[in-house]
């Protein structure tokens, strides 16, 4: 056929074709058509065509669900022109959150707003069992679908979230879920896909709320069995806040009990943890008073966002109802809740109570509870080094590993091998701890190519690796590690992990002279500090008086001083009385403290004894200086200690100078001169790490979206392209991060500067 002019066949309603000859005669035209025919279709559902072959031959243009929807503009002014009513910007972007920008949910809600004054009330209110929405819906949607679909809509509208495998679970049919699941969404029945392959689900806000709706009236009380259903399979899955939120759903404490007593420590150290909170909260009061598991999850969660004194008051809840409990389970929730009090008087900087509750904890918790165990003796490791160095606690803390190793749990493995690093450290062991530091990191990167997502307790991994580098003289590298470890202890929300990666990036400021970014960091671990520990407060107190030293501000340094008592390093308040020129002081006061800390090894001791040489050499007494700053170089040049010599300033170059012109150590010596130079040159801090291959303008907006929940066709429907555009960019994003999933895409974003 030769036609002369464009003509186009519009077909409308195409969906009620049921007829196989009707179908196969259009395919029969679209594979013979003339150059100037264009068939088009309007229809509800995919027609039977070979769909996938028109878009590779670039022969199919398809406006979808995705391309209609309207943005929050759109709609204020639709709803202006149709009923007469102006919304604000903030009311206008939730009736888009609620409609998804589905028209029809918007003339709905123009028809219900006419003469209406409280349009913001009404919008908040606006849900799928509005009467309008309902009515439409339930017409024109859900009655005409075929039984078995409807009823697999109902029973997995409990979902937030759907897999195929999970539908399994809650609604079986005697269909598979995966064909169910494609058949809907075929029919553009509100099914919104979470990912590229098709594996995650959930319906859109308004129908899943008519959905819930209609199960309740036809199925009363299926509701709560769904819920344990959908735990269930969480549970088996290993992904326990979600189960424990289907168990909080279905009402089902005894569930949600039991969960939490076989998992307590894996829920809380598992996720974040602000999300875990907002569920056990939301369970009643009465109930969660005669459930103690629940209350010492509840517990654990408190202390690890610093609500210490809330955390206490779940302990005693729990303490109430403890002698219910077979006798077994009264044990080991005994040492559960010594373990949470020895924890919390370490947070508070009560040494001697918390190595009092985690003792007492070792002699309740069973041999086989490993995560339990190896977090308790983390606790007590933590607690003997918590001022001082203290030999003891490397065995501890080498047991607490081993254990966590035995437990198999990486965000367990995460705090042993960490405060090992940390009792390394204090004992000036920077090459163990090196090696701990890059043990636990290679953990969390298996952890993450296996799930796609980031390990948060990974972040004081990378807060003892930025001292570590720090000391070591690599303050680039330094200061992005830490910042690498701010950034997941933000997705966690754990205090004393934030604590400890903002102090490691308030080290790595100081040592490349940004005294003012270093401060401005210590200001807000201060914020931190100040609501949940004194020893908190001492600790930033201790690094901003060492910033200021290194600034030369030496009268705000000596008003810190006082605050910290006799809690004082002796290492650092002889520094200070250097800079004050009380150079007898100093010495007298190492002098005192030296043979202590000279009794094993440890960093103080390297710490006293540079300032020590550097006392004798103030006061010209040259031969004492040489015979002190060697025994120093030879205590440091095992570890590698740089730094420690380098913020001493020009005084201590010189007596280095000297001690080479002395052939005292010369290669270490060489090597500490070359950070001398090194530091007169300006250091780069960079905000972003370089990446190899740079994202382009197009794949940064793709990012930002990435970084929000809509779906990739929602994505697509907010930059004006097609989906398989922005699938396109997701890949090459992913690429270009090195990630294999959203989630890790956003944490290495975020960990790169890249999201602002």
């Amino acid at each position: 056929m030769n036609i002369k002019r464009e003509l186009v066949l519009i077909l409308d309603d195409y969906h009620l074709i049921q007829s196989t000859e009707v179908h196969g005669i259009l395919e029969y035209l679209l594979e013979h058509a003339p150059l100037r025919l264009h068939l088009v279709l309007l229809t509800r559902s995919d027609p039977p065509f070979k769909l996938a072959r028109l878009r590779v031959t670039g022969q199919l243009t398809e406006i979808r669900m995705q391309h209609l929807r309207f943005t929050a503009e759109e709609a204020a002014e639709f709803l202006k022109k149709a009923a007469g009513v102006q919304l604000t910007e903030d009311d206008a972007a939730a009736l888009i959150e609620r409609t998804e920008g589905w028209v029809a949910g918007l003339q709905m809600a123009a028809i219900s707003l006419r003469g209406r004054e409280d349009a913001a009330g009404f919008i908040a209110a606006f849900a799928g069992s509005h009467r309008f929405v309902f009515d439409y819906l339930l017409e024109q949607v859900l009655n005409r679908q075929p039984q078995d679909l409807r009823e697999f809509l109902l029973q997995t509208s409990v979902l937030e979230r759907m897999s195929a495998h999970l539908c399994d679970a809650v609604a079986p049919t005697g269909r598979p879920a995966r064909i169910l699941l494609d058949s809907i969404e075929r029919a553009n029945l509100f099914l919104v896909p979470l990912d590229d392959e098709r594996t995650w689900y959930r319906y859109h806000h308004l129908f899943a709320d008519l959905l819930r709706l209609m199960l309740e009236q036809t199925h009363p009380g299926l509701t709560d069995e769904l819920h344990r259903r959908a735990c269930n399979w969480y549970e088996s899955q290993e992904m326990l806040p979600e189960a424990l939120h289907h168990a909080l759903a279905a009402k089902d404490m005894m569930l949600a009990a039991r969960l939490v007593s076989a998992n307590v420590l894996a829920l809380v150290e598992h996720a974040e943890l602000v999300p875990i909170l907002l569920r056990m909260d939301a369970a009643p009061y009465e109930q969660r008073a005669s459930l103690p598991w629940l209350e010492v999850a509840h517990a654990w969660s408190l202390a690890y966002t610093g609500q210490m004194a809330r955390a206490e008051e779940a302990l005693s809840l729990s303490e109430k109802h403890r002698d219910e409990l077979p006798e077994n389970e009264q044990t080991r929730m005994a040492g559960h809740t010594n373990a949470v009090r020895a924890y919390m008087a370490w947070a508070l900087g009560k040494q001697q109570e918390a190595v009092e509750y985690a003792m007492e904890a070792a002699l309740f918790l069973p041999a086989e509870e490993h995560a339990v165990r190896a977090l308790n003796m983390t606790t007590l490791g933590n607690a003997l080094v918590q001022y001082e160095a203290d030999p003891r606690a490397m065995d501890l803390l080498e047991q607490a590993v081993v254990l966590a190793r035995q437990a198999r749990q990486s965000h367990v493995f995460m705090p042993a091998a960490t405060a090992l690093a940390f009792a390394y450290l204090m004992l000036g062991l920077f090459r163990k701890a090196h090696a701990v530091c890059l043990e636990a990191i290679e953990v969390a990167d298996m952890y993450q190519r296996r799930t796609g997502q980031a390990l948060p307790a990974a972040a004081s991994a990378y807060a003892e690796l930025a001292v570590i580098l720090g000391e070591w003289g690599e303050i680039e590298k330094s200061i992005q590690v830490a910042r690498k470890g701010l950034t997941l202890s933000e997705l966690w929300g754990q205090t004393d992990t934030t604590m400890l990666c903002l102090l490691a990036l308030a080290e790595g400021m100081s040592l490349a002279h940004d005294t003012e970014s270093s401060l401005a960091v210590l200001q807000r671990a201060r914020k931190i500090a100040k609501n949940v520990s004194p020893w908190f407060v001492f600790e930033v107190d201790k690094l901003e008086m060492r910033t200021l030293l290194d600034a030369g501000e030496v009268a705000r340094a000596a008003r810190l001083a006082p605050d910290m008592g006799a809690r004082l390093p002796a290492a650092l308040e002889a520094r200070l009385l250097i800079k004050e020129i009380r150079f007898d002081e100093a010495l007298a006061l190492v002098q005192r403290s030296l043979p202590e800390a000279m009794n094993s090894p440890s960093l103080e001791a390297v710490r006293l004894s540079v300032i020590q040489a550097l006392a004798y050499y103030l006061k010209n007494e040259d031969a004492q200086a040489l015979s002190a700053i060697k025994r120093t170089l030879e205590l440091a040049e095992p570890e590698n200690q740089i730094m420690t010599f380098v913020r001493q300033g020009p005084v201590m170059e010189k007596l280095l100078r000297l001690a080479l012109s002395k052939s005292i150590c010369p290669a270490f010596v060489r090597r500490l001169l070359g950070a001398f130079d090194a530091q007169r040159k300006p250091i780069s801090i960079p905000t972003v790490e370089s990446l190899v291959e740079p994202l382009s303008e197009r794949e940064l907006e793709v990012l930002q979206h990435l970084n929000g929940p809509l779906s990739t066709p929602e994505i697509a429907e907010q930059l004006v392209v097609s989906a398989n555009t922005v699938r396109t960019h997701i890949k090459s994003i992913y690429g270009k991060l090195g990630v294999h999933g959203r989630s890790a895409a956003v944490w290495r974003a975020r960990e790169l500067g890249l999201l602002g």
